[in-house]
């Protein structure tokens, strides 16, 4: 059905070409329900232009106010984006998943979560820190008002709109009219998908349905033909999963879709015995020669070395903040380990910057990144703390460092999404 020029059939994997007829016929039933491309009027896609012009120059007017902070030596920097975590339900039983503070989000009870309204007022006032907001659970899917809350953004003008999900349940949202326009305002959907071999994934994610994982990840790509939004996988590797990893990374390649490797951690730390293993270096080295071939691999060569080696870096906490399911702001990182973060209600607050004046009064977020007890004492290599020193980069060498075509391959190039 497609070329498969990298990935090889192993026992145990599902059958690709059986799953993609059944994610063509899964699209076939879609595509009458979801809001196309071809059904937008000539006023829908000008207000689409507006938004994401106003939202590249809202981040300009960011970068200058950052340049000026960091200059001042204040560290309390704008957002690159927000990580809202919607709520802490999921119904997957990762083992390797945590709140960065050691917990599993599905073990985390969140009865004070938002209702639609208050999350509306939520994104008004994250929405005067950064355009840009990153979707996230648990399983961001499972919330109902998703749908909702993603239009009042989508008119606010956040741009882009980027979502990580398990895509489990996706084929049955699609079909629901309360989310014809998901697609269409979502502008960047990243699914997670660890291994290929089912008793494997099934175990590792405490499911028995991750065929339907994959069959989504293939019904989205078809529907990609439809609407225009950025798809891609991401992969958490463990020492346990690198072979399988790379049969992932193969497949991902031979679909044109985007590949975000991750190395696993847990709490505040990268997992010592992946970094060390010789599959797993192999491994990286296969995805940073993909890099330089043109594959689609999210992040610079510069990056993606940086994060799978786990090399130092500084991490600039303001730069990626956390927002729990109640609307409180984890500041300055939810994965401090030498001092305790404190929680800001946001909704209490007219702007990010006010959030974070009083955020200043409690913990200095100046140099917070670093083993010294008024530091964070961690040395996490999520992919969030390595952009934040890519755009340390591009604050102090803008034009050197690579950060700015960096940055437009990720939200702006959109001839390869």
């Amino acid at each position: 059905m497609f070329d498969m020029a990298f990935y090889k059939p192993r026992p145990g994997h599902p059958d690709i070409n059986e799953c993609l007829k059944e994610a063509q016929a899964l699209a076939d039933e879609i595509r009458p329900m979801i809001v196309k491309d071809r059904d937008l009027t000539f006023s829908d896609r000008m207000r689409d232009m507006r938004r994401k012009t106003r939202a590249v120059s809202r981040v300009v007017k960011n970068y200058v106010i950052n340049r000026r902070r960091l200059r001042a030596g204040n560290h309390a920097l704008r957002p690159l984006y927000v990580i809202w975590t919607m709520l802490n339900n999921c119904n997957f039983r990762c083992g390797y998943c945590d709140n960065h503070q050691g917990k599993h989000y599905y073990d985390i009870e969140d009865p004070d979560r938002l209702n639609t309204e208050q999350g509306k007022k939520l994104l008004d006032v994250m929405f005067t820190g950064t355009p840009a907001i990153y979707w996230c659970g648990g399983e961001p899917i499972l919330r109902n008002d998703l749908p909702e809350l993603l239009d009042y953004a989508w008119n606010l003008g956040y741009f882009p709109n980027m979502i990580n999900t398990n895509g489990s349940i996706l084929h049955t949202r699609l079909k629901d009219p309360a989310w014809r326009n998901f697609l269409r305002q979502m502008d960047i959907i990243i699914v997670s998908l660890d291994a290929l071999h089912l008793p494997t994934l099934n175990s590792l994610w405490g499911i028995e349905t991750a065929r339907q994982v994959l069959v989504n990840i293939l019904l989205l790509r078809e529907l990609k033909k439809d609407v225009t939004f950025k798809l891609a996988v991401n992969t958490v590797i463990t020492p346990q999963t690198i072979e399988e990893a790379h049969a992932v990374l193969d497949l991902v390649c031979d679909l044109g879709l985007w590949f975000v490797p991750v190395p696993v951690n847990f709490k505040h730390r990268p997992e010592e015995a992946l970094l060390t293993d010789n599959r797993y270096r192999r491994l990286v080295e296969t995805i940073l020669d993909r890099k330089r071939k043109g594959y689609k691999i999210i992040g610079s060569e510069t990056l993606l070395r940086r994060l799978l080696y786990a090399e130092p870096y500084q991490c600039y906490t303001a730069l990626k903040p956390h927002v729990w399911s109640n609307g409180h702001l984890c500041w300055p990182c939810r994965a401090s380990a030498n001092v305790a973060p404190k929680d800001i209600n946001l909704l209490a607050h007219r702007s990010f910057d006010d959030a974070y004046e009083e955020g200043r009064r409690h913990i200095n977020p100046d140099f917070f990144h670093g083993p010294g007890p008024a530091q964070c004492g961690g040395d996490c290599a999520w992919m969030q703390n390595y952009t934040t020193a890519r755009y340390l980069d591009g604050l102090t060498h803008p034009l050197t460092t690579g950060f700015l075509e960096e940055l437009s391959e990720f939200a702006l190039n959109r001839k390869n999404w």
